[in-house]
C-alpha cells in the first residue's frame, strides 16, 4: 500500500458544524465533542478545514505499523501554543512536527513540546496558512527531512521514537492548548513503497467532488429527506405550547412525502404533536396540503416521526412549508447557531385541538431554525440521496441486498487544472442493516475501463471506506483534469 490516507475535510458537514455532529468520526478514530472541534472555512473557496482548540485532538489509527511515513498538511496556527501533527505508537508519542508559539517550525521527539530535534530560524505570522511536509523514519537514529511551503528547511538524523517499537500507527492533529487553536486542511500520507506516491509532493490540495448524476445504478433510493435533518451544534430553542411551527424548503427531487420528523430536547410522556405541510403562496405558507393524527410522547435527543394521514406528492424545484403543532412547551433542537438560516422559522399561536387550519394563519418570521424535515420515498434518482453534506445516513440513502448490485455516479468537475494529480480516492459511507457478513467494493470507471477496489467489510455502524487509484486505468498514465472530470464511481455489493 502506498497511499495511507488523504483528507480534504470537505465531506463531513457544513461550515460551523461541531465535529461530533459531523461524520468526521466515521473516518477518524476520535474527534472532539462540543466546540473544541469545529468545521471552518478551508484554504480554498468552498472548502472546509478542521479547527481544534483547548488541547483537544483529532486522531486516526493507521491501517498498519509504518517504519517510515511521508506526508503533508496545511496548517493555520494561532500561535498561542504549539500546533502540529503527532505520530504515535498505540498511545505513545514517537515524534511530532509543528509550530511553536513563536511561529517557528520544530521537529520534536515525543509530543509537541517534547525534546527538540530541529527548528527553523525564521517564523511565520499567526493566522497564516502554511503547508508542512515530512519524511520521517521512526528509529533511535532515524532520518528526517522537513519542508515548509515546498522548501526544505531541515534534514538529518535523530531519535524519532519514544516507545520500544520503530514504527508509528497513529496520527494526531493538535490545535493548541488555548481557545485560538489551529486549523488543518489538505492532508496526505504515504509510505515509501511502490513506484508512485512514495515521496514528498509539495504544497497539495485534496479536492472533494460530489455526485451530480446517475451513471449506472442498481440500488434503490430507499429514503430521502427534505429539510433540516441535521444540526450544526445541537443547541436548543424553546417553543411555547399551542404553537404552529413551519419552515420553507424546496424539494430537490420529486417523490412522496410520508411523514415529518422533529428533534425534541425535552422528554415528555404527555406532549401531543401533529405534522403539517402547506403549499407556498408567494413566499408565505398558504393552503394546507396534508396533516396527520396526534402523536403523543417524545424523548429528548431522539427524532420523533409524525406520519401524514395522506402522503403528499412533491415536485422537484417546488417549495413547501413543513412543520408541526404541539400542545406542550418544549425545548427543541436547532439546526443552526450562526449564519443565514439562524432565524428561518415561522410561528403562530393556535389551538391544538383544531390545528392545523386549512389555510395558514398570519405567522411571525425570524424564529429559531428548529430541526424539522420530511421523509420522502419514490425518488427517481439515486445520486441525490448520496450527495448530501453532511450525509444523511438512514435519513437519506440508497440500499440493496443483491450480490452484484452496483451504483456508480458522475461527479462535478475540478475547480481548475492542476499541474499534476497524485491520484483519485473513491470514498463511500457504508453500513449493513442485517446479521451475517457482507462485503462491498468501491468501483471506478474511466473511459471503457472499470477497476474494482479491495473488498471492504461494512459493520452495522456507518464508516467511511476508501479505494485509491494512482493512475488513470483507462490510459495507465498519470491522471489529467479531463480524465478526473469524466470518471464515474460508486459501490458494488461483492458478497
Amino acid at each position: 500500500m502506498v497511499e495511507i490516507f488523504w483528507d480534504g475535510f470537505d465531506k463531513y458537514g457544513q461550515l460551523n458544524m461541531y465535529t461530533n455532529y459531523s461524520t468526521m468520526g466515521d473516518e477518524w478514530t476520535s474527534v472532539p465533542s462540543g466546540g473544541y472541534g469545529l468545521l471552518v472555512a478551508g484554504r480554498f473557496s468552498n472548502s472546509l478545514a478542521v479547527n481544534l482548540t483547548y488541547g483537544y485532538t483529532a486522531s486516526r489509527t493507521l491501517p498498519g505499523n509504518y517504519s517510515r511515513l511521508i506526508g503533508g498538511i496545511a496548517m493555520q496556527p494561532g500561535l498561542v501554543g504549539n500546533c502540529g501533527v503527532i505520530f504515535g505508537d498505540a498511545g505513545t508519542n514517537q515524534c511530532s512536527v509543528g509550530f511553536n508559539s513563536s511561529g517557528k517550525l520544530v521537529l520534536w521527539q515525543g509530543g509537541l513540546g517534547g525534546t527538540q530535534i530541529a527548528i527553523t530560524s525564521t517564523a511565520i505570522t499567526a493566522g497564516s496558512w502554511h503547508y508542512v511536509e515530512w519524511d520521517l523514519t521512526f528509529a533511535s537514529s532515524g532520518a528526517y527531512t522537513i519542508w515548509l511551503d515546498g522548501v526544505q528547511v531541515f534534514t538529518g538524523t535523530g531519535n524519532l521514537k519514544s516507545s520500544g517499537n520503530s514504527y508509528a500507527n497513529t496520527v494526531t492533529l493538535y490545535g493548541s492548548s488555548s481557545g485560538a487553536g489551529g486549523n488543518f486542511d489538505d492532508m496526505y500520507l504515504f509510505d515509501s513503497t511502490g513506484s508512485a506516491n512514495n515521496a514528498q509532493r509539495g504544497d497539495s490540495r485534496v479536492e472533494t467532488l460530489f455526485p451530480t448524476g446517475d451513471a449506472s445504478v442498481a440500488f434503490s433510493p430507499s429514503q430521502g429527506a427534505i429539510g433540516a435533518y441535521y444540526s450544526l451544534q445541537g443547541l436548543s430553542g424553546f417553543m411555547s405550547a399551542n404553537i404552529l411551527f413551519l419552515r420553507k424548503f424546496t424539494a430537490p427531487v420529486s417523490g412522496t412525502l410520508n411523514s415529518v420528523s422533529v428533534m425534541p430536547l425535552t422528554t415528555s410522556t404527555g406532549a401531543n404533536f401533529k405534522p403539517a405541510v402547506y403549499a407556498d403562496n408567494s413566499g408565505s405558507p398558504g393552503t394546507l396540503l396534508s396533516s396527520g393524527s396526534t402523536v403523543t410522547g417524545c424523548t429528548s435527543g431522539t427524532a420523533l416521526t409524525l406520519p401524514l394521514t395522506t402522503a403528499q406528492s412533491l415536485t422537484a424545484g417546488t417549495s413547501y412549508w413543513i412543520g408541526y403543532v404541539t400542545d406542550t412547551a418544549l425545548s427543541m433542537q436547532r439546526q443552526d447557531a450562526t449564519g443565514a438560516v439562524t432565524s428561518a422559522g415561522y410561528t403562530a399561536g393556535i389551538t391544538f385541538s383544531s390545528a392545523p387550519p386549512s389555510t395558514a394563519p398570519s405567522m411571525s418570521s425570524g424564529q429559531y431554525s428548529l430541526q424539522v424535515w420530511g421523509n420522502v420515498t419514490g425518488m427517481g434518482t439515486n445520486y441525490t440521496e448520496t450527495n448530501e453534506v453532511p450525509p444523511g445516513g438512514d435519513v437519506s440513502c440508497v440500499t440493496s441486498s443483491t450480490v452484484g448490485a452496483e451504483d456508480r455516479y458522475s461527479f462535478g468537475s475540478l475547480s481548475g487544472t492542476p499541474a499534476n494529480i497524485a491520484g483519485v480516492k473513491v470514498s463511500a459511507l457504508l453500513r449493513k442493516t442485517d446479521s451475517g457478513a457482507r462485503t462491498a467494493t468501491l468501483q471506478l470507471k474511466s473511459g471503457s475501463t472499470e477497476v474494482t477496489g479491495a473488498s471492504q467489510s461494512p459493520t452495522t455502524s456507518y464508516l467511511y471506506f476508501a479505494s485509491y487509484q494512482d493512475t488513470d486505468p483507462n490510459t495507465s498514465a498519470a491522471w489529467t483534469a479531463s480524465g478526473v472530470n469524466a470518471i464515474s464511481a460508486g459501490t458494488k455489493i461483492a458478497t
